[in-house]
């Protein structure tokens, strides 16, 4: 099998984010949305590039010392992309390639690609969509086999009928992409070098490209405007208020409920509608929280009970009562 690596794309424009800010640093519950594919990544592979472009300077600062850069001078495309990749990565082994817009793919789902790759050239990890429009579709030959993928803009009309769309996740074999990845060209619509025709460079080679396919296909959805984080943000949401209610802690309406990812709450705490908890906070056991309560980067004991208030940067202590319509917050430092 070799070695186990792993190639995170975050060097796109985002253009329609219609934003200063790096699209792949836009917050999702409390964290940039790259820094979710990054952790997912590490923990799929041992070692992982970060191909990085617009906004490089604020997206290397913002992720910190941990990962390895490499820059995508100009947007070309992501066979480009992992191009400027190719020379840091050993001869052979294994290769995840990550979208840095894919917040919701978890090591779980990155694991069931891995297995499903086994001796394959490459293998997609795919989705079937209600609407694939705007998506690259996974082209099949009459016994199921993988034959390329076509992006939407090059795509005939009967190929925009199929429904299984490319995500923008694969394995790939590190010898057979080194291989053909320098044989891409940019002929197409786009005059971009897209990774996808390595599939069709490696099937009409003879070699097998599989599939991997998601149980739900938003997981493997980029994100590329605001509306679309507002979507991804209400999965992550549901993921986020799940987990905590299944280690012991009572959501009266979970879909009014909105806490950050990372925050810590105690058994038999009850979170009432209307509530907001961010950031660093952790709160302790049988706790009443809300209803209309905002609580950002603060401590609270056990037994808390805090109703219609905001509490910022504070510590509550164990059996304190707060509110209704109460203000907390650390006063600055003097300087």
């Amino acid at each position: 099998m070799g070695q186990r690596w792993a190639v995170v794309l975050a060097a796109g424009e985002g253009k329609r984010m219609h934003s200063q800010l790096p699209k792949v640093l836009h917050p999702l519950c409390g964290r940039p949305m790259l820094d979710y594919v990054l952790h997912s990544a590490a923990a799929a592979a041992g070692k992982v590039i970060v191909v990085i472009g617009r906004g490089a300077a604020q997206v290397q600062a913002a992720m910190g010392p941990r990962w390895r850069y490499v820059l995508q001078e100009r947007q070309l495309g992501t066979g480009d992309a992992l191009m400027q990749a190719l020379p840091l990565l050993p001869e052979e082994g294994q290769l995840l390639v990550l979208c840095g817009d894919t917040p919701l793919m978890g090591e779980d789902h990155l694991q069931g690609l891995l297995k499903a790759h086994d001796s394959n050239a490459a293998t997609i990890m795919t989705a079937v969509l209600p609407d694939p429009t705007g998506y690259g579709r996974i082209i099949k030959d009459s016994a199921g086999r993988v034959s390329r993928i076509v992006e939407e803009r090059d795509a005939s009309v009967s190929e925009k009928q199929v429904s299984e769309i490319n995500t923008g996740t694969y394995c790939f074999d590190l010898t057979l992409l080194k291989r053909f990845l320098p044989r891409i060209s940019a002929d197409n619509a786009q005059g971009e070098f897209y990774l996808t025709d390595v599939i069709s460079l490696l099937t009409e080679s003879g070699y097998r490209v599989g599939t991997y396919q998601l149980d739900d296909y938003r997981i493997g959805l980029g994100i590329n405007d605001r509306a679309q984080l507002a979507e991804a943000a209400v999965v992550l949401r549901a993921h986020i208020n799940r987990q905590l209610m299944l280690q012991g802690v009572t959501m009266v309406d979970p879909d009014s409920v909105y806490i950050d990812y990372g925050v810590r709450i105690g058994t038999d705490t009850v979170i009432w509608p209307q509530t907001v908890i961010e950031g660093d906070t952790e709160i302790g056991k049988s706790c009443t929280i809300g209803p209309g309560s905002h609580i950002k980067n603060a401590r609270l004991g056990d037994y808390v009970v805090l109703r219609q208030s905001v509490v910022e940067n504070c510590v509550l202590d164990d059996g304190a009562t707060i509110g209704p319509f109460a203000f907390l917050r650390q006063k600055p430092s003097p300087t």
